[in-house]
C-alpha cells in the first residue's frame, strides 16, 4: 500500500476490511478498491436506482440497510422483495448482465454505500493486481447471484404447493 495514505483513507479500508464482503481482498486492493469507487449517504426514503434505469454500478452497503422493491402486476405499485443490510451488496445483476435495473434500491435508514462502476471491473488490462480484484468480484458476484437463484426457486415451491 503507498506510504503517504491519509487517515481518511485508512479508515474507510478499515471499515471496508470489517465486512465480510471485502474479507478476500489484500490491504493493497482495498486500496485501489476504494481510489475507484465513491462514497455516499443516502437518508431514509432516498431512491439509489430506479427500476429500468441503465446501470454500470454496483453498491455495497457500509451502514445502514437497502429495500430492494419492484413493480407487481398491472397496477403502479412497488412491493419489497429484499431487505439487504450492512456488508451486503446490490446492482450487481446490472453489472453482470449489462441489462436495465430490476428494482429499485431504497434507503431504509441513514445509509453509507461504497459505488464501483462496473468498467473499473470490465477494463482490460496487464495489471495482475487489476485482475485479482476483477476475479474476486465476479467470484462474490457469483456467489450471490447462486445464493438468491436457490432463494428464488424455494419461494416458488412452496407457492406452486398451496
Amino acid at each position: 500500500m503507498e506510504e503517504n495514505v491519509s487517515e481518511d483513507c485508512e479508515k474507510k479500508i478499515r471499515i471496508m476490511r470489517s465486512l465480510p464482503f471485502f474479507s478476500p481482498f489484500t490491504d493493497k486492493e482495498l486500496y485501489v478498491i476504494l481510489q475507484t469507487s465513491v462514497w455516499l449517504k443516502k437518508n431514509s426514503g432516498d431512491i439509489v436506482v430506479h427500476e429500468g434505469d441503465a446501470g454500470r454500478t454496483f453498491f455495497v452497503i457500509l451502514k445502514g440497510s437497502v429495500c430492494i422493491q419492484r413493480h407487481t402486476g398491472r397496477a403502479n405499485l412497488k412491493k419489497p422483495i429484499l431487505c439487504l443490510r450492512k456488508g451486503q451488496c446490490f446492482g450487481e445483476v446490472a453489472v453482470v448482465t449489462g441489462q436495465p435495473r430490476t428494482a429499485d434500491a431504497v434507503a431504509e435508514d441513514e445509509t453509507f454505500i461504497l459505488k464501483m462502476d462496473a468498467d473499473v471491473l470490465d477494463k482490460e488490462t496487464d495489471s495482475l493486481e487489476l485482475r485479482s480484484i476483477q476475479l474476486k468480484f465476479y467470484k462474490i458476484f457469483s456467489s450471490i447471484l447462486a445464493s438468491r437463484l436457490v432463494l428464488t426457486d424455494d419461494l416458488l415451491i412452496k407457492a406452486s404447493m398451496y
